[in-house]
């Protein structure tokens, strides 16, 4: 898959510093896809859901990938064998994790149209880049144009890198803005450490991003592929953590105005109360958080249905 434009990305027979990184980031990947998958699957009760499906999408894409890639590093396979392994994985890891963040962005962006516009752009953008860099990379091996095929995948690679960067640096700036608007309506301390939470791993996703997009265009192709792998390992394992809090706040809120329907002490005051100014800036939920008493396991995410 590389061009006559950018570094070699295939192993030499000689173990230098590219070919350890490889090797170490691709063992990372596995050892915490093995782990989120354990993880997602005792914690949920109901395997079905966009969440859910989604997650373990994004989680087993990292095998195919991580095989794809090490078949084709090391030259043990011919590359369009391992050219399927690493498409699929590819596939799989991108839109997947994508698709986990647009499943619970409806928790704290209530627009229907910006959620409706969030999908069809993850949908929109895999169809297109997944199948044109797909269709490139078989060309640039097998097609009789080899020059031609190699700069138009030269382009298509930086192309659909951007495009992809582009849609997650949307997605996280929507969790950044609602959730930055959020807190200056929380109080609660619980509520509040849950938002900075979420807050904080979008950040870490654009840094990652970017530095993902870094070598790309430096045309580290090898560095770049195995730290996509590692990077999005992690950061899968970081939204699960975060998102599933976010579920149990949700949960917590529904629990906690049932348990309180008969407190005399629930009356609306000014200590504990909303002001009914900011309901239509806050979810349902939240509303309901910050009215009642409600703790926040600060552990893993409990068992939850979806």
């Amino acid at each position: 898959m590389s061009t006559t434009t950018e570094a070699s990305q295939d192993f030499h027979h000689e173990w230098t510093a590219e070919a350890i990184i490889v090797v170490t980031c691709i063992a990372l990947s596995l050892y915490n896809c093995i782990e989120l998958l354990l993880t997602i699957l005792t914690t949920f009760r109901e395997w079905h859901g966009l969440y859910f499906v989604s997650l373990i999408v994004a989680s087993l894409g990292i095998i195919p990938y991580c095989l794809g890639f090490v078949l084709e590093y090391f030259k043990i396979l011919v590359f369009w064998a391992s050219m399927i392994f690493s498409t699929s994985g590819w596939v799989m890891l991108i839109t997947g994790q994508s698709f986990v963040l647009y499943s619970r962005l409806g928790l704290i962006v209530q627009n229907d149209r910006v959620l409706k516009g969030v999908k069809w752009m993850i949908i929109i953008d895999a169809l297109v880049f997944h199948t044109l860099t797909t269709v490139f990379q078989y060309c640039q091996a097998y097609g009789g144009e080899q020059a031609a095929f190699d700069r138009a995948l030269f382009y298509m690679e930086k192309i659909q890198m951007t495009a992809f960067c582009v849609q997650e640096f949307i997605i996280s700036g929507l969790y950044l803005w609602k959730t930055v608007d959020l807190l200056k309506l929380v109080s609660r301390k619980g509520t509040r450490k849950v938002m900075w939470e979420l807050f904080t791993i979008n950040i870490i996703i654009v840094i990652m991003d970017i530095g993902l997009l870094a070598l790309e265009y430096k045309g580290l192709r090898a560095l770049e592929r195995a730290f996509k792998s590692f990077i999005y390992s992690v950061k899968l394992k970081m939204e699960f953590a975060v998102l599933g809090k976010l579920v149990n706040l949700v949960q917590s809120s529904a629990r906690t105005l049932s348990a309180t329907l008969g407190d005399v002490d629930s009356f609306r005051t000014p200590s504990t109360a909303v002001e009914q100014t900011h309901d239509d800036r806050m979810p349902d939920w939240l509303v309901k958080v910050e009215s009642h008493p409600v703790h926040i396991e600060d552990a893993r995410p409990m068992a939850f249905h979806e």
